[in-house]
């Protein structure tokens, strides 16, 4: 019998080195199941590849906000001009069918015993961020299974939920207790926001009620060349080395 181990990413943003380092890591990790939780496009350099390699893997994937933006569905608003560059670029370099694609992507899943969702599954064509246990608290009331996966803040976080919400400590591993909800931020993988530039995902073991961070580093030289040839703003290439 195959042992079943899910690979959880999000937040590619199109980097490509960022992407192929998580790749190969799912595969040294036995992983079986890869599903993505959004936002393939936006920010850096590559996100014609990105988009290749994600819809390769024939995986389950989820709408974040800069690929509704990108696949001309959003309001551009609340983005910040980094964000409103990143997405122009994405937009010439798709073509009509990748941004068709992007816009009939499901916001949220249920995939066997766990829900996935890009942001929030409190309203999440909103694209609510979840910092705080109060902002947890209102996911969790729409959340019916056991576990949740999110991404969007760029930022690892686990909440947990049995009396009351709480946000658990930093660690690489976590072992799911009966009776405990929990709401699992997997971090970013082409545009960490924790001062840590290298790629985040997680891998999720549920014969063993384990889920595991991964931190991976990559070409990040490479991925900064990419953007400042392609003419993209200079501080996308200096942020990602900061991790911010």
């Amino acid at each position: 019998m195959i042992k079943v181990k899910y690979g959880i990413f999000s937040d590619i943003h199109s980097n490509l080195e960022a992407l192929c380092a998580v790749l190969d890591d799912m595969v040294s990790q036995g992983v079986t199941h890869p599903i993505c939780l959004g936002d393939i496009v936006g920010y850096n350099a590559s996100p014609r590849e990105c988009l290749r390699l994600v819809r390769e893997l024939n995986c389950p994937v989820i709408k974040g906000n800069h690929d509704e933006m990108v696949a001309d569905l959003g309001d551009a608003r609340n983005f910040n001009a980094l964000a409103g560059e990143g997405i122009a670029f994405s937009k010439k370099r798709l073509t009509n069918a990748d941004k068709a694609y992007l816009s009939g992507l499901p916001m949220n899943l249920r995939i066997s015993n766990f829900t996935v969702v890009h942001s929030s599954l409190d309203e999440p064509t909103k694209w609510n961020y979840i910092t705080t246990d109060l902002e947890a608290e209102s996911s969790f009331i729409y959340q019916n299974t056991q576990l949740c996966f999110c991404g969007h803040t760029h930022v690892a976080k686990v909440f947990a939920k049995s009396n009351g919400v709480r946000e658990l400590p930093k660690a690489d591993k976590l072992e799911l207790k009966k009776g405990v909800r929990y709401l699992v931020n997997v971090g970013a993988v082409g545009q960490p926001r924790d001062r840590d530039w290298r790629a985040s995902y997680v891998t999720y073991t549920p014969g063993a009620s384990l889920i595991e961070y991964r931190r991976l580093p990559y070409d990040i030289e490479l991925t900064k060349r990419r953007i400042r040839g392609s003419g993209l703003p200079e501080p996308l290439a200096v942020r990602i080395g900061m991790g911010a």
